[in-house]
């Protein structure tokens, strides 16, 4: 269990399962190479560790220790958390009120799989054997797309429009670094 207090002042916990504030973040082709490598590879197996068990070397995955991903019900940011080393910040996105949310090209921008438990605590219930081909398949209201340099994410709907804009946050509020971009 644990806890992360946001720069905006909320505190977001893992104490509820299934937590609001909790996230899977994977490259599109991460989720492409475990079905590669076992094609019936259930979505809870996935979802549970298949970066840690596989040690994958795409840029999100390299590591010395795991990370997890929170965020804050509040104001919506993001972070990228060492969690054995007591919530070390690695990276933080905030929302972009000021992008233009008109049509994107995805080409050129890499495809992410986002899974939130909450969600995925509702998806499981209903179909435990899941597999993580058949998620990839279905259809979805939202998907996420990352540019190639990982400073910014796209939350786009089914007809390509952006919903939310998500920048690399270089300085939380106290001016110190998030990490590298």
């Amino acid at each position: 269990m644990a806890r992360l207090g946001c720069f905006c002042g909320a505190e977001m916990t893992n104490t509820v399962a299934p937590s609001e504030n909790l996230l899977k973040i994977f490259y599109y082709c991460e989720a492409e190479n475990a079905i590669k490598d076992n094609p019936g590879i259930r979505l809870w197996d996935f979802y549970t560790g298949w970066d840690e068990k596989n040690r994958r070397n795409n840029s999100f995955m390299k590591r010395i220790e795991d990370v997890e991903y929170w965020k804050c019900p509040a104001c919506k940011r993001v972070y990228e958390v060492q969690a054995q080393s007591c919530g070390n910040i690695i990276r933080a996105y905030e929302r972009n009120e000021d992008c233009d949310k008109g049509k994107v090209s995805v080409s050129g921008l890499k495809e992410l799989v986002v899974l939130k438990d909450v969600e995925m605590d509702d998806m499981l219930s209903e179909n435990e054997g899941m597999t993580l081909k058949d998620y990839l398949r279905k259809e979805k209201p939202i998907r996420y797309f990352s540019s190639e340099d990982e400073t910014t994410v796209y939350e786009v709907n089914s007809d390509d429009q952006i919903v939310e804009v998500y920048k690399h946050a270089r300085k939380n509020i106290t001016g110190k670094d998030y990490g590298k971009t």
